[in-house]
């Protein structure tokens, strides 16, 4: 599934050409950015999360990770990874990993490390050293997406609907017209009350405007008779799926692992989960030598196949 198409596996198993055209690829442009040809692992997991019993954490889906990381009492050292270099010890690797912060530079030994962020060239300030062959660097790029937060009054006649008290939507996506904006919805709240209403469509309100680049003012105004406000945050937020033949490397080295390789065949926090929990469980019984654990036979008839 990562080597054909969305659409392609879709028209094998009976989807129309028309259904891909006006749905799929309204999802996957609002989820992924892209179309119906990229990937078709990435877009099912783009797909299943179109339906409505998705959740949301007040403050942030950040706070979920922030979270975790506090259950498990670790010793957190706030600074930026600079280096990892290789050094072996009596025959089994040892890494010494150099980092700065506000404070200065700093280095520790590790036996085991864990990569948890994107090794694109473009971003990665983490230098390899030491290793024979080299380590294999992810030479291939992110999709940028902009969320921009808009306070005030849609332009409903845009949409087909002169009058705003008639504009019956939430949500709109799109297809592959208008190109500057992916998605536009109406948002609300994370702790709404059962009696919590939606603004009128005539009133003002926060839209969340998605695009692959910063809007401009015409474009607001395209979407907007008038705003009080716009909030923007970009970032690179997944890879560009279907740029690469072959998957990278999930162990770069003896001990040394890369979670987020797994991101490349399909970005979520689902699969950040599994990741994590494999590369968890690797590193456990490489570590303890329980092989037998690794790459077992039939495994796939002995576990759960949902997420």
């Amino acid at each position: 599934m990562t080597q054909r198409s969305v659409a392609e596996s879709l028209l094998q198993v009976g989807v129309t050409q028309r259904f891909i055209d006006d749905i799929v690829s309204a999802v996957l442009r609002a989820s992924y950015g892209q179309s119906a040809a990229m990937p078709a692992f990435a877009g099912a997991m783009a797909l299943a999360g179109a339906q409505g019993t998705l959740w949301s954490v007040e403050g942030g889906n950040k706070l979920v990770c922030s979270g975790l990381l506090k259950l498990t009492k670790a010793n957190v050292i706030h600074a930026t990874v600079t280096s990892v270099t290789l050094q072996q010890t009596e025959g089994k690797p040892l890494y010494l990993v150099e980092y700065e912060n506000e404070v200065g530079v700093g280095s520790d030994f590790y036996d085991i490390v864990v990569i948890a962020a994107p090794l694109h060239l473009d971003n990665s300030t983490i230098t390899f050293e030491g290793f024979d062959p080299p380590v294999d660097v992810i030479q291939d790029s992110y999709q940028p997406t902009v969320i921009s937060l808009v306070h005030g009054y849609l332009n409903s006649s845009y949409f087909g609907f002169p009058d705003p008290k008639l504009f019956p939507f939430a949500n709109i996506l799109t297809t592959d017209f208008p190109t500057f904006f992916c998605a536009l919805d109406n948002i609300c709240p994370v702790n709404i009350s059962a009696s919590f209403r939606r603004k009128q469509p005539q009133d003002a309100a926060v839209w969340r405007v998605q695009s692959p680049k910063p809007l401009l003012r015409s474009q607001l105004k395209t979407l907007f008779r008038s705003y009080y406000s716009v909030q923007t945050a970009e970032w690179q937020a997944h890879p560009v799926h279907g740029s690469r033949t072959t998957l990278p490397k999930f162990a770069l080295h003896d001990q040394l692992f890369h979670l987020n390789a797994l991101e490349w065949a399909a970005s979520s926090v689902e699969v950040m989960a599994v990741a994590a929990k494999n590369v968890a469980l690797l590193a456990y019984n490489r570590w303890y030598q329980d092989l037998d654990k690794i790459d077992q036979k039939d495994l796939m008839h002995k576990v759960k196949t949902e997420l």
